[in-house]
């Protein structure tokens, strides 16, 4: 008798382990990973890639960037290796000869094959309309569109260290019911 209930109590500490471990804090090892799941299925991180508003002839070389494509206002460039982390899915300032460039990370849609750029833009949806005004006051973001619904906005969350993080917090957050990206990428075309 005693050695069953030891196992039944060794199988439960498992299973509990087991859950805490599958919590999606634990699940990411790549940085915007949490960024590409809120963004939608056919999203996915892409670590060597940032975009800039700084075209390629105004980058210095020591960045060894090479441009994959122009979207828009903003070029997307190659990199060597991984400019953000797991804490650090957020603009990036690269500091050259007392000159600063700005960059961004970017996803790839695997469904169009082009690459989507992370704003500092976030549009979140709460569960009752008057929760809308405490994420600016809750969070330091500032709001930049109120939404039809009335319960959803476009906020900037510039600022925060980690997007990721950013929602993995308002994942938690018993006043939101969901915070997805909202993405800089080519609109579809008509041939």
């Amino acid at each position: 008798m005693r050695g069953k209930m030891k196992k039944t109590l060794l199988a439960g500490l498992i299973g509990l382990m087991g859950l805490m471990l599958a919590h999606p804090a634990f699940a990411f090892t790549e940085a915007c990973q949490w960024v590409a799941k809120m963004a939608g299925p056919v999203y996915s991180v892409q670590p060597l890639r940032v975009a800039s508003f700084t075209s390629p002839e105004e980058l210095p070389e020591t960045l060894h960037l090479a441009l994959l494509e122009r979207s828009g206002g903003w070029f997307i460039y190659q990199t060597e290796q991984a400019w953000f982390g797991k804490e650090s899915c957020a603009p990036v300032q690269k500091v050259v000869a007392h000159q600063t460039f700005d960059f961004v990370p970017v996803l790839l849609n695997q469904s169009t094959g082009r690459n989507a750029v992370i704003t500092s833009s976030f549009m979140l949806k709460t569960y009752q309309k008057n929760d809308i005004d405490k994420m600016a006051e809750r969070y330091g973001f500032k709001l930049l569109t109120l939404l039809p619904s009335g319960n959803a906005a476009i906020f900037d969350v510039s600022g925060v260290t980690s997007y990721d993080r950013m929602l993995e917090r308002l994942d938690r957050d018993k006043d939101v019911q969901f915070a997805v990206p909202v993405l800089a990428e080519p609109r579809y075309r008509l041939r």
